[in-house]
Formats: structure tokens, sequence, C-alpha cells
């Protein structure tokens, strides 16, 4: 029995399902995977985030010119000789099963169910300047004479008109008298008659990617997305679809936002326009099935390998918010390096922080892209005899690139992440351990009478979008301060991965550089890193140095994120302390 319990272990060792019984603190199991998560035909159109400037939003879609022919695409004329006799008023209908939703020139959208003799007509809602309208999906889409598109979700009983698409003489470039749906596809058709097709115009780098190490019991997942951030409640949802097929616990699994501000809007930005919201059919359709499907994979994919950690300097960023000796920048460049024990299959994981926000100019503004941490990542598996790379963000939040042109910054990345994987790093040896905690920072709530006077100033029918952003705020406010809703605390997520001398810890919301600088002198000589992003991207994460200047990180930005307050000024001291006196 002893000889073939043993002979058992050996076959499984093989076959990459346990550790070596001779190299258990030197050889772990890994697994890398990596997904796109490029919106395909639907939605049409998506509202880029990041950046809350033009006033009337980035939008995704593209027109294209083709040769199909118009009349292809249009309803035959008795049907709507049949529904303009149904709806007398009536400049543009669409059926949806039994229902024909039609509208008049006063932006009445008025719906009715067909079979009987006289159909029922009630106003369904309003919208002003409609000139066309279709649907899909269950979703309303209508076109205005001021050549914006927007939608409406028929089974949202809470639904409001979305705009989704707007013209901006460059990837929307065509004036449209009409558009309508056809085998999946979405087509414009102008006054000459010219049917264009609408894409969305992306560049093909938005991922995901995973890598999920094990050694004895434990499992830890790390997790970067393309995307400019994520609510809390949504991550836990996918953290607990990993537990229930995996056992993985919510503490075991860091998922980070790389930050790009050309991805699709993933969070609830509740003083934004409501054009800003993120857009379900993304969210959940795209997204989330992407970020279960790459954590799913790279545990399948776990082989007995190598990590090893290095860590080089970078000069791609600078602090944006301070100026002199309070202008710190960590430029530290950490990576793990991956390596398979049998095929030789290398992965580099690699972090640093800055914002990837360059730039929102010219037709770069309204493309979908992951920005410089792509360019970083194709440039590692063509040039560094990788076969995966993978990017993770971290305290970032001050921090904006030195040169504008995001393709100049990714390739002086990749510069330095290749110089850090030619020199010897150090092999990672021990077990696996993790933890999460949270600090709940309380709420320094204003008055109502301070919250209607701040309405007041901003209220001033300017349309600044500054001002506008603070009216919403303040409606957002006196709401929750009316229903008892306010928050009474800003928590901060503090997740702690180690993996044998390697310490990785992920924070949440938007993370200045000093945060990095701080935790990582808790460790002086040990192999530490910090991640921002990680989680939950609620607001910013500053320093007194922030709070005291009132910079954007420190003072504006809260109201962009709808917060009920900015955080105490002694912030980073609490973090820093509960992190050393927790010692993980």
């Amino acid at each position: 029995m002893k000889f073939q319990y043993q002979l058992i272990l050996i076959l499984m060792f093989f076959v990459g399902l346990v550790n070596s019984p001779i190299k258990g603190q030197d050889v772990y199991l890994a697994g890398t995977a990596t997904a796109s998560i490029e919106p395909k035909f639907h939605p049409f159109s998506l509202a880029l985030a990041g950046y809350g400037y033009p006033r009337g939003g980035r939008f995704s879609l593209e027109w294209i010119r083709t040769d199909v022919n118009f009349k292809s695409l249009i309803s035959s004329s008795k049907q709507l000789q049949k529904w303009r006799k149904l709806a007398p008023n009536g400049i543009a209908f669409t059926k949806v099963k039994r229902t024909i939703y039609a509208v008049d020139q006063n932006g009445n959208i008025n719906s009715a169910v067909v079979g009987g003799k006289s159909p029922l007509w009630k106003l369904h809602s309003k919208l002003e300047g409609v000139i066309s309208l279709t649907n899909y999906k269950g979703r309303l889409l209508v076109l205005t004479a001021n050549d914006e598109i927007f939608r409406y979700n028929l089974d949202n009983n809470n639904a409001t008109w979305i705009k989704i698409a707007k013209f901006n003489g460059l990837t929307y470039d065509v004036h449209l008298k009409a558009i309508t749906v056809v085998k999946d596809k979405l087509y414009g058709v102008d006054a000459n008659n010219v049917v264009f097709e609408g894409q969305q115009r992306m560049d093909g780098t938005l991922a995901v990617s995973a890598v999920a190490i094990s050694a004895g019991q434990e499992t830890v997942v790390i997790v970067g997305a393309d995307v400019c951030g994520f609510n809390q409640d949504f991550i836990a949802k996918v953290k607990q679809e990993i537990y229930k097929k995996h056992q993985i616990l919510p503490s075991a699994i860091l998922i980070n936002a790389s930050h790009t501000h050309f991805a699709p809007s993933t969070q609830d930005w509740t003083t934004w326009g409501t054009h800003q919201l993120p857009d379900s059919a993304y969210l959940n359709n795209v997204l989330k099935p992407a970020l279960i499907s790459v954590i799913n994979s790279a545990m399948k994919n776990r082989k007995p390998s190598m990590l090893s950690f290095g860590r080089g300097k970078t000069a791609i960023g600078k602090n944006r918010s301070l100026e002199g000796a309070a202008a710190t920048y960590d430029n530290d460049v950490d990576v793990l390096n991956i390596e398979r024990n049998k095929d030789k299959q290398k992965t580099a994981l690699f972090l640093t922080g800055c914002h990837p926000v360059f730039k929102n100019d010219g037709t770069e503004g309204f493309t979908l892209s992951a920005n410089y941490p792509a360019v970083t990542r194709n440039l590692l598996k063509q040039e560094a005899v990788l076969d995966e790379a993978m990017f993770i963000q971290g305290c970032g939040g001050d921090i904006n690139p030195v040169s504008s042109d995001y393709k100049q910054t990714g390739a002086d990345l990749a510069a330095d992440v290749k110089g850090v994987l030619k020199e010897p790093m150090q092999q990672l040896k021990g077990k696996i351990s993790f933890y999460l905690d949270s600090i709940n920072f309380a709420v320094n709530k204003w008055s109502d009478e301070r919250i209607l006077a701040f309405r007041k100033t901003n209220d001033n029918g300017k349309g600044n979008v500054e001002d506008e952003k603070n009216v919403r705020w303040a409606d957002l406010m006196l709401k929750r301060s009316k229903t008892n809703t306010m928050p009474a605390s800003m928590p901060v997520y503090i997740q702690t991965i180690n993996i044998g001398n390697w310490k990785l810890i992920g924070l949440s919301r938007e993370v200045v550089t000093d945060y990095s600088i701080g935790i990582k002198q808790l460790w002086p000589g040990k192999l530490v890193s910090v991640a921002g992003y990680s989680n939950d991207v609620s607001s910013y994460l500053p320093t007194s140095k922030h709070i005291k200047s009132g910079t954007y990180e420190g003072y504006g930005s809260f109201f962009w994120y709808g917060q009920p307050s900015v955080f105490p000024q002694d912030v980073y001291e609490k973090i820093i302390s509960t992190i050393k006196s927790q010692n993980h």
C-alpha cells in the first residue's frame, strides 16, 4: 500500500496536479489565461469612461459607408401604411412582438398592443426631436434631429432614455435621416439614401488576464482588467461565482483595473451625465463572463512552474498634482516571471503606477483601447520571448505619463520590463497566504443647508460640466439625506497576498503614489509590491498633502465620484499604521 501511494503521488506530480514533494517550497502550480473584452456587434455603441469632457460624452460608434441599397432596409410600404392608419400622427414606427411604438412630431412615444380591432394607445415616454425609431433585443433605439442616438431598455421598469452616440465630426461624421437594425447590424441612411453601417471603433486591445498560483492547499488568483474601474458589488459577484466553482475565498482573489480612460464605462458614475452609466449588456454579457472565464482557464492551465521576482526603474510618469519635494513618484517597475518547468513557457506580470489617459484628442478620444499597457504587453510578447504578458496598475492616482503619445509610453515601459527580465531575478520560495481587511472612515456629512447653498451657487444654467456635476452631487446628497440612506462610512479595502517571499498588497480606490512608497518602507529589503485600483474603484485615496492643498485627488474628485465627503487628513497615517500592525 505504501508503494502504491508513492506511485500515485509521482503520477499526480507529472500530470501537474500536485507540487513536487521534493521541491514543495520552490515549485508552484501556476496557470495563466487571457480573454478579449471587446464589445461584439451589440451593444452598438458604448460610452467611453474616465473623462467628464466633452460635455455630450465620448462614444465608440463609427459609421462606415457601404454599397447597400437603402430600399432593402426599410419596411414595406404596405406595412408603413398599416401603421400610419393605426397612428395617424406617427412619423416613425417600430414593432416589438405584438406592441407597436410610434413617435409624433412633439416627441411623444406612444405604444399599443395590436391584434384587436382598435388599439388602445398610451404614452410610453417622451424625447424631443426624434426622427427615426427602431428596436433590437428588447431595446428601443431612436435618432434625433440633433444627430444623437438614444436607447431605452424595455425590460427595465425604471428605464430612461440614455444617449449612446452623437455627431462628433470624426467617427460619427454623417448626418442621418433614419436608423434601422437588420440581421444584427445597425444601419444609418442619409438624405441622399447612402447607407452607413455602424461599427465599434476599437483597436482590438481590450482584455482581461488572470494568473492562478497554488502551493500546498492554498491558491491565489490575480486578475488584470482593461477597464477604468468597477464597483465593489460587481466584483463581489464575480468572486462569488469563482468560490462556487473552485472554493477559492474572495480574499484570495485580487481583481485590478488598469484604469484606461478608453474602455467602456463599467461603474456607476452617479454624478455624471446619464450617458456615462454602464451598459448592462456590456457589463453582464461581455465583462463579467470574461472575468469568470479567464479565472476558470487559469485554474485549468496550472502546471509546475518556477516563479521569480525582479525590480527596475522607469521614467514614464510624473506627479501631476503636487510640486517640489511634495511631488513624489514611485518609479519602480516590479516584474513577476513565471516559467513552466516542462515546456519553459514564460509569462511576465509587470506592475507600475501611471494613469493610462493620453490622449483624449482626435479619433483616439473615441477609440476603445487599453492604451499604453497594451502596447507594452504586445512588445514584450514580440521581443522578449514571452508567451503572455500581464499588467497590474500600481499606485498611479496622481501620476500621469510624461509623453502624450501612449505608444511611446508603452514602448518605454516595455524596454524597462525587458531590462528587468535580462537581469538575475530572485526566486520565490515558500508558502502562500492571503488576507482581506478594511478600514471604515467616518463620513463627515455636509449639512442640508450647506448642500443647498452649494447647489444654488452651481445651478447657473451655463451648461458648464463642472457646475452640472456639482448640482447632481447636491441632488444625490439631498436625496440620501431625505431617505436616510447616507453612508455612515467610506471603506478602504486592503488585500495582502503572500507568494513565498513576495508580498503583493492591493488597495481599493485610486491610490496615490505615496502609499506605494510608504508601504514598501514597512518591510525594508523585502520583496513588496503595491497595487491600487483593486477590487473597488469608488474614489481617490489621497494623503494629507492632497487634502490640505485642495488638489483634484484630495477634494474635487470626490464630487465626480458621488462620495458623501472627503477622507480625513490622517487617512494615510491610519492606513499605513493598520498595515504595519497587522503585519500580514
